[in-house]
């Protein structure tokens, strides 16, 4: 909440500042004035992270990574340990939020052309994405339940489609197999990786604090600015408010919203469920990857969907037209992305049969087409008010010209 650029500041005042310093300036640190809720959700993500990490921490202290116990443990959390069914439902619960919040803050990004004002934070952002994305999964596969065992073995066959893939999964597996030595890898990443993602943000937030956050109407925040606090602590306190009473009463009231129920049950590795889908927040990239009948290509084609969002800085790049406010063409594409996205969603949720897979292919070539048809349109958008506004100044120049010319020339 109250990260500073240290690049700046040992630039300014040198090695020996003092923390104070630093957190008087982080107090100060100028913001666009028109910054709205939306500009909220980067805080609120780091607020989730660091109860994830709090709760995950509790949670491995109860938890036992063996394919006969792992699903005992989870019990025993469940039912036994001292307030152990209100951590791991608030784990699970600020899974969702988290990626809840990862989705609105890149929509956020795509809508008002945050890639156009800092590429390397935009850079980082997808890399802390797809970081997410690997630890959220860890995480599916702990419980070792129905859906865990045939996610993992979905997930990691994946890994056979690149040169060398096989031998790549031999190791992650630690055999031939799926087994106990599996799921204490995927155990111990599961562990770790948040805490690389921590200082990655970090690092995604400083990056933003050297040249400043985007804002609605792109402008130049250093001739129009407010200090962060208090306009802008005291919005984050108020998300932070809302963020905690809504993950708490969803602990509450709908503990078990976003489990499911094929987890409770044991393990058949010799029957493969009718359906198997990964949580919901991961569910339109699995649609995407069941719509491609071909193994590769559909790892691939799920894929560049994920990491699409890499082209945007490549194709548009005026800085003077930030927001998809001044582009109606690229406003409409994006609710078609945003209500496609939507539905591969609930499309992912569904068996592969019939419609549904047509309905997953047409996603797919509509998601895709989006990723690259947005910034191409917000491009050729911002041409042609450039050329529009060229064309008024020559006419509004030949007429000054004929009205100060005019008389003269009648005269004679």
């Amino acid at each position: 909440l109250l990260s500073v650029s240290f690049v700046e500041a040992s630039a300014d005042d040198g090695p020996g500042k003092s923390v104070s310093n630093y957190y008087y300036e982080a107090l100060k640190y100028p913001c666009p004035p028109n910054l709205s809720v939306w500009w909220n959700m980067g805080s609120m993500l780091f607020l989730i992270l660091g109860a994830q990490i709090l709760t995950g921490v509790m949670l491995t202290m109860n938890y036992t990574a063996d394919e006969q116990l792992a699903v005992v443990s989870v019990d025993y959390i469940m039912r036994d340990a001292n307030y152990g069914w209100i951590i791991r439902s608030l784990h699970m619960g600020g899974a969702s939020m988290f990626f809840a919040l990862i989705y609105m803050h890149i929509a956020r990004g795509v809508y008002f052309g945050a890639y156009l004002k800092n590429t390397h934070v935009w850079y980082s952002g997808l890399t802390l994405y797809l970081l997410s994305m690997g630890v959220g999964f860890l995480g599916y596969v702990l419980p070792w339940g129905v859906m865990s065992y045939w996610g993992l073995t979905v997930i990691t066959n994946m890994m056979t489609v690149i040169p060398g893939g096989a031998r790549a999964l031999d190791w992650f597996q630690g055999g031939f197999v799926i087994s106990t030595v599996t799921l204490k890898r995927v155990f111990v990443l599961h562990f770790l990786l948040p805490f690389v993602i921590l200082g990655l943000s970090l690092a995604h937030v400083l990056l933003l604090h050297v040249n400043g956050s985007s804002n609605p109407l792109g402008l130049d925040e250093t001739n129009f600015s407010v200090p962060f606090h208090p306009y802008y602590s005291i919005k984050d306190l108020a998300g932070f408010a809302l963020l905690l009473a809504g993950l708490v009463g969803m602990t509450f009231t709908f503990a078990s919203l976003t489990a499911d129920p094929l987890q409770w049950q044991p393990i058949n590795k010799m029957k493969t469920p009718a359906v198997i889908k990964p949580e919901w927040y991961f569910l339109y990239a699995y649609a995407i990857l069941r719509s491609i009948p071909h193994k590769a290509g559909g790892v691939f084609t799920m894929f560049a969907a994920i990491a699409g969002i890499a082209v945007f800085p490549m194709i548009s790049s005026n800085e003077n037209f930030q927001s998809m406010k001044a582009c109606p063409p690229a406003r409409l594409m994006f609710v078609i992305w945003v209500a496609n996205f939507m539905f591969l969603t609930v499309i992912g949720a569904q068996e592969p049969t019939g419609g549904w897979v047509l309905a997953g292919q047409f996603g797919t070539i509509l998601h895709l087409s989006a990723l690259v048809m947005i910034p191409m349109i917000k491009a050729d958008w911002e041409f042609y008010l450039f050329m529009t506004a060229q064309l008024d100044e020559e006419e509004s120049v030949v007429n000054d010209v004929k009205r100060f010319l005019g008389p003269r020339l009648l005269s004679n």
